[in-house]
């Protein structure tokens, strides 16, 4: 037979846990849209010096 202490100790121990779970999954979005800005950067940083290259006429 569970006490109301061990009851509510783990009420809060589930509680916490869920907490982190919320605070990792936000973590988890932030990185995704972090990551997802820089190779889009990326993307346009190579495409401006594709055209540069083009533009330029490097090889002439």
């Amino acid at each position: 037979m569970k006490t109301l202490n061990s009851i509510a100790i783990e009420y809060l121990l589930r509680n916490d846990s869920q907490n982190n779970t919320n605070k990792s999954e936000e973590i988890a979005k932030e990185v995704r849209r972090i990551n997802s800005e820089q190779y889009t950067r990326n993307q346009k940083s190579l495409l401006f010096q594709m055209y540069e290259l083009e533009e330029g006429d490097f090889f002439a």
